[in-house]
């Protein structure tokens, strides 16, 4: 098993959440980042929060 460090972590998420930007669906950023659904799918709901309060 790989053992990721906190700051792998944040930046895969970074890098998921630039790519949910550009339109990229779950599945392709789950296989890129290797990130689990779940975790997209948290960065993709608070993505949306996000553009919806207009920040």
């Amino acid at each position: 098993m790989e053992i990721v460090t906190s700051w792998e972590r944040k930046a895969l998420e970074k890098v998921a959440v630039n790519l949910l930007r550009e339109g990229m669906t779950v599945e392709a950023i789950v296989r890129v980042t290797e990130l689990s659904v779940e975790q997209v799918q948290r960065l993709q709901a608070e993505l949306q929060i996000e553009q919806g309060s207009g920040s």
